[in-house]
């Protein structure tokens, strides 16, 4: 992979651990979140230091695949897992030497179960593979072709409801079996959800609840029936041999009433099957999506879940960069940084419940490898969404948000050679993988090249976050150290559109031990100047000229003179 070209990039400081420091100015000191968040809920009767763990996806970074759009292998027009199982070596072909693959260490798949809508989110049956995209055997080769090249794959499991066509709610609804595996009521209780929307639906007489639609009807999960089934499915896929979940409207999988979402009843159910998943294997993973504040994610990512996704950080990340400014985004990175265990959540810039990044950063390629060099800088665990590195385009209804992928130039984007089930983005001639794999100024080769960069220096994953001041509203400013490796990152990212020259970024304290440094780039060696760290590990940069240009950044080493 090639090194990141100086007018881009970020500034990195490579160094060895230790100290603090005083007697800097401190006039533009970051701002500071001393907020803490506690879970102020009472705990379930397991004690959470009894459950095992074996953390191993703070080192990985993620890929958000929706299978129906990436990759068709047999001309029908509907992607598949075979279709992926032939594109692994884009994702990552198991050798660093090579420069041609992204360089991607997780997979999440979204829905692979039987369902009868385009997206998944429906199941019909959970321990069987969508026949539109293959069999079980096509997903076992699967894991086995991934973890050959040293991929995790995880894949959506969708618990908190079924479809209205499993088996399951067609046997309730009928009055068979199963009658209290779901929520039913001979009388409409006549209370909304909470976005508004009807959550009672009638079938034979009688009321139904399903919080999202009538046809995903909500499991009952005050029935220990149907948790112990869900346990049972979860050991089926783990001994199938996948890595972990990604779980679906965690917060509102069991209701209080009119109380839809993080109820107590919610946190003691994710105790309890934390302490089961843990008990099958403790490097099982499981990452939820609770889309909402920190504050409410919090709990969950206390022994419920491994962590959450972080909706409100890639919120601040993007309303940065277009604002240009630097101060909400340091104030959000603070308070998580501060109150989730280290690095336990998950980041992303956007998902396929939202638009585009792309759309979302006004089509501007600088501000896209501005956006990723942020994402790949910053503790947690990254996950990118399919097309993302390449700059795909769309915007609601949910189905302009996960075209298929744009491989090449070919007829509907080397992505099949039939009819696609959903034509490509317009802009897929421009913007396709093998055009950006050749231009080494392309986003995917910015990608690439950040999430190498990552994974060649631990401070980038394993390192502690500190908050920088910085002379110019629009330089966010942070260090990662890792005292283990004995690696400090320092980072400075300009959010502006303007070129920025003659600012300071400090510290009144750090890690960084006293000495001289020389600042040497670390794309060509070349010396950039001296920095002086003092006795308590204090610096600014105010007297060296650095320049960065607009939505860029520089990357610099510090060597010991």
């Amino acid at each position: 992979m090639k090194r990141l070209l100086l007018p881009f990039f970020c500034f990195i400081l490579l160094v060895n651990c230790s100290k603090d420091s005083s007697g800097i100015d401190d006039e533009f000191l970051d701002v500071q979140d001393d907020e803490s968040i506690t879970d102020p809920s009472p705990e379930s009767t397991i004690d959470p230091s009894d459950i095992p763990n074996d953390i191993w996806w703070n080192d990985e970074v993620f890929y958000e695949i929706f299978v129906r759009s990436f990759n068709d292998s047999d001309g029908n027009g509907i992607g598949d897992i075979q279709g992926i199982i032939d594109k692994l070596d884009y994702l990552n072909d198991g050798n660093p030497a090579t420069t041609t693959d992204l360089g991607i260490t997780g997979l999440w798949l979204m829905p692979i179960f039987p369902s009868p809508s385009y997206h998944g989110y429906d199941v019909t049956d959970y321990r069987d593979i969508n026949s539109d995209y293959g069999t079980l055997e096509d997903f076992r080769r699967l894991l086995t072709e991934a973890h050959s090249r040293g991929i995790k794959v995880i894949i959506d499991f969708v618990g908190n409801h079924t479809s209205d066509q499993h088996q399951w709610f067609t046997q309730s609804a009928s009055g068979q079996s199963k009658r209290d595996w779901y929520l039913w009521e001979q009388n409409n209780p006549n209370f909304n959800g909470p976005w508004g929307q009807t959550v009672w639906h009638q079938r034979n007489n009688a009321y139904y609840y399903g919080l999202f639609w009538g046809g995903m009807p909500d499991l009952n999960f005050h029935n220990d029936e149907v948790t112990q089934e869900i346990k049972d499915i979860s050991q089926f896929w783990a001994e199938i041999g996948v890595d972990g979940f990604r779980i679906d409207a965690v917060k509102h999988w069991v209701e209080e009433g009119s109380n839809q979402e993080n109820t107590q009843s919610t946190l003691d159910w994710w105790r309890d099957y934390y302490a089961f998943q843990k008990s099958l294997n403790p490097s099982f993973m499981t990452v939820g999506e609770v889309w909402t504040s920190t504050q409410n994610i919090l709990p969950y990512s206390d022994k419920r879940l491994d962590y959450c996704f972080e909706f409100d950080l890639a919120s601040s990340i993007i309303n940065s960069i277009n604002s240009q400014t630097a101060a909400a985004l340091k104030q959000k990175v603070n308070q998580v940084t501060s109150n989730y265990n280290f690095a336990q959540y998950g980041t992303f810039l956007a998902n396929h419940d939202q638009n585009r990044v792309f759309n979302q950063l006004g089509g501007s390629i600088a501000r896209a490898k501005l956006a990723a060099s942020i994402l790949l800088s910053l503790p947690g665990v990254p996950y990118l969404y399919y097309g993302e590195e390449i700059g795909m385009v769309g915007e609601k209804p949910d189905e302009n948000i996960r075209l298929p992928m744009q491989w090449d130039t070919t007829p509907n984007g080397g992505f099949t050679t039939g009819t696609p089930w959903r034509p490509l983005n317009a802009n897929a001639m421009d913007f396709n993988v093998e055009g950006m794999q050749a231009d080494e100024n392309s986003l995917w080769n910015h990608y690439r090249h950040w999430i190498d960069l990552r994974k060649t220096n631990p401070a980038l994953t394993q390192g502690q976050y500190k908050g920088l001041g910085a002379s110019v509203n629009s330089i966010f400013a942070f260090l990662r150290h890792d005292t283990t490796a004995g690696q400090i990152v320092m980072i400075l990212h300009n959010l502006s559109s303007q070129n920025q020259t003659r600012f300071a970024v400090n510290s009144i304290s750090s890690e960084i031990p006293s000495g001289v440094y020389t600042l040497v780039d670390i794309q060509n060696d070349t010396n950039l100047g001296s920095l002086t760290i003092q006795a308590n590990g204090g610096f600014s940069t105010q007297d060296l000229n650095i320049s960065i240009a607009p939505y860029a950044s520089i990357a610099l080493k510090l060597q010991v003179q």
